[in-house]
């Protein structure tokens, strides 16, 4: 004969702990849970692109084409596409350049010239690119000065902020005055902060457009969708 044991009985409540208490353990049990899977889909789905911040850019001065100071501070409140050349570069920057025309005429005609995108030119050649130089060099891309300035410093500052700050690679000239250099383009935004780095001889306008937008988008947002755009950063819920 089979003996059964008769069941214990189940407590109605948890000794020790209120009706109360067990509410409030149970509600953040399931906004824990709840919390959890839209930090899930949120990482998987990614509904909301953005660039990375990859770093605060570290204050700068320069000189420009007309031999005016042209400092990090006086590129604050638009978005700055950088490039790092010397003016004696010819055919290997022939492509570099006419991509950044090419992208400037594009801004212009959506009216964001100027507004809220404008365009860096930094020379690591300071001893052969004087201001007679660099305007000559933005005279021939039909450069405004409004929207498209050029500069250089001291070869201490530059390979600070070139070599240094940002890892761009640049050579000393040759004995043909040729420099050997990583071609490349930064994007920095409106607060200073270095967004996007690209290979300077194979821009893709399209892309650099989209980065724009990402960009402007996230620094106009408010309220919630701020929160949205910082969950955005820590999930990395950067585009391909």
């Amino acid at each position: 004969m089979k003996l059964v044991l008769p069941a214990a009985p189940i407590p109605d409540r948890v000794p020790g702990l209120s009706r109360r208490t067990r509410a409030v353990l149970f509600s953040g049990l399931a906004l824990g849970l709840a919390l959890a899977a839209l930090a899930f889909w949120f990482a998987v789905a990614r509904p909301v692109k953005v660039l990375p911040r990859i770093a605060p850019l570290s204050a700068f001065s320069l000189e420009d084409q007309y031999g005016l100071p042209l400092s990090s501070a006086d590129l604050r409140g638009r978005m700055v596409f950088i490039n790092f050349t010397y003016t004696g570069c010819e055919e290997e920057c022939a492509a570099q350049r006419a991509s950044l025309v090419a992208l400037r005429e594009t801004l212009r005609v959506q009216g964001r010239l100027g507004s809220e995108v404008v365009f860096l030119t930094i020379s690591f050649d300071p001893e052969r690119d004087t201001r007679e130089a660099l305007q000559t060099y933005a005279a021939q891309l039909a450069a405004d000065r409004n929207n498209w300035r050029f500069a250089t410093t001291d070869p201490t500052s530059l390979k600070a902020l070139i070599g240094g700050e940002l890892g761009i690679y640049y050579d000393k000239p040759d004995t043909a005055g040729r420099i050997a250099h990583d071609q490349r383009v930064v994007l920095v935004d409106a607060h200073g902060m270095l967004r996007a780095r690209y290979r300077a001889d194979a821009l893709d306008q399209g892309k650099l457009l989209r980065d724009i937008g990402l960009v402007q988008q996230e620094l106009g947002s408010s309220g919630l969708m701020r929160q949205v755009y910082e969950a955005s950063h820590l999930f990395l819920c950067y585009p391909d």
